[in-house]
């Protein structure tokens, strides 16, 4: 439970509050094993009192954190004697995310203690993060191992393409992944590189509700492999389609743009 002293210091929803809702979404998920979407949309869920941009900041956060569990964690064992409780465990993961991704090493370590002084279970462990990031902020260059595919899967595709192979998939897992835009035709959209199949992809899109033409529908969220279904099935009007996967409804906006 977050204290009310930790509360009201969320009035910074640019800094904190962000970085606790995303703890909470890393706690969900890898402590009580709720699904990450369920979580995201949970009315009284980590993000439920967030404006949107502090929102998406700690979405980012969480899934950034969430593809790079087994390095971290693999990082800040070398500091540690045995691993710490999973919520402190948790703030490590994401301190450790944010100072891969260039975050002032300053600023992610006293976020990092403000998150374990927010709850009784993490206040003792305050101290220890505190001297781990530090020593890791102070490193030339601190490591960043390739999370591994799950056994189960890593060793038929192993079998099937070969170790350099499948070490090239895991990197590619290990990289925050583009937005893929699909554009209704003659809508404003912000700037990007346009694919070949028609897609716009952004590398570093921010705030998606900020962007040009969203407001008006000019565009949705949409990955280009996924954007690919409704041109290749050339449907005429007046015909019925049965979409087996439908959520959250990006190939159906695809056909009504389409008449």
């Amino acid at each position: 439970m977050t204290t009310g002293k930790a509360r009201e210091r969320d009035g910074d929803q640019g800094g904190i509050a962000p970085r606790r809702a995303a703890l909470g979404l890393l706690n969900a998920v890898l402590g009580e094993g709720q699904m990450l979407a369920e979580a995201l949309t949970d009315p009284v869920g980590p993000l439920a009192r967030l404006e949107p941009a502090a929102r998406a900041r700690a979405q980012r956060l969480a899934l950034s954190a969430l593809r790079q569990v087994e390095p971290a964690d693999a990082v800040t064992a070398l500091f540690l004697r045995k691993a710490p409780p999973l919520q402190v465990r948790n703030i490590l993961r994401l301190a450790v995310t944010e100072l891969w991704a260039g975050a002032p090493a300053h600023a992610v370590v006293n976020a990092a203690v403000r998150l374990a002084e927010g709850d009784r279970k993490t206040v003792p462990a305050k101290g220890m993060i505190n001297a781990v990031l530090r020593r890791l902020a102070e490193a030339e260059a601190i490591p960043r191992p390739v999370q591994k595919l799950p056994r189960w899967l890593r060793q038929p595709l192993v079998h099937a393409w070969g170790r350099e192979a499948v070490a090239a998939m895991e990197a590619v897992q290990a990289r925050t992944p583009p937005v893929d835009l699909t554009l209704r035709p003659g809508a404003l959209a912000p700037e990007g590189e346009r694919l070949p199949t028609g897609s716009l992809r952004l590398a570093e899109p921010g705030q998606v509700s900020a962007l040009p033409g969203y407001a008006e529908g000019g565009w949705w969220v949409q990955d280009a492999a996924a954007a690919l279904a409704a041109p290749l099935l050339a449907v005429r009007p007046g015909e019925d389609v049965l979409d087996l996967c439908a959520a959250p409804g990006g190939k159906t906006l695809q056909l009504a743009a389409a008449g």
